[in-house]
């Protein structure tokens, strides 16, 4: 009888430390939609007027540097059940590199809402972005990151 209660024991412990491990990892990774890893991306306000202009704060988060289009460096997206993108016109020119936030920097920036043709309603700013390039080579697109969601009214 105590033979048979041993491994019992030890897979009890065992999954226990499994749990706690798991259970760890999920508390310390980010799960916000603005908190990704490498790059965090938010609006100063909850809402904007249509007259105003959103301003959006990017911190780098990465331990390398995350780089910007020269031709598409953000997209606006408006939420009406789906998310869909504003249309944009064809770049004229190519697209390279044109900005890069360091690690552990932080900038921040105007969306001009004149020129987009913004609607009322919930958006969110989805950045395409190139981890680890340098100015002025072909922009690739690694990975795109999301601003949290605003109202424009």
């Amino acid at each position: 009888m105590k033979k048979n209660l041993i491994p019992i024991i030890l897979v009890i412990i065992i999954a226990i430390l499994v749990i706690g491990w798991l259970g760890w990892k999920w508390y310390k990774s980010p799960r916000g939609q603005n908190e990704q890893v490498g790059l965090s991306i938010s609006t100063y306000q909850k809402e904007y007027n249509t007259n105003e202009n959103p301003k959006i704060k990017i911190e780098n988060k990465a331990t390398e540097p995350i780089c910007f289009s020269s031709c598409y460096p953000y997209y606006l997206e408006k939420k009406d059940g789906v998310i869909k993108s504003y249309t944009y016109g064809s770049c004229p020119h190519e697209d390279t590199v044109e900005n890069c936030i360091n690690p552990d920097q932080v900038k921040a920036f105007e969306l001009i809402l004149d020129h987009m043709g913004a609607e009322k309603g919930l958006h969110r700013v989805a950045i395409p972005a190139c981890v680890g390039c340098a100015l002025n080579q072909n922009f690739r697109q690694d990975k795109f990151f999301y601003s949290n969601e605003f109202v424009i009214k």
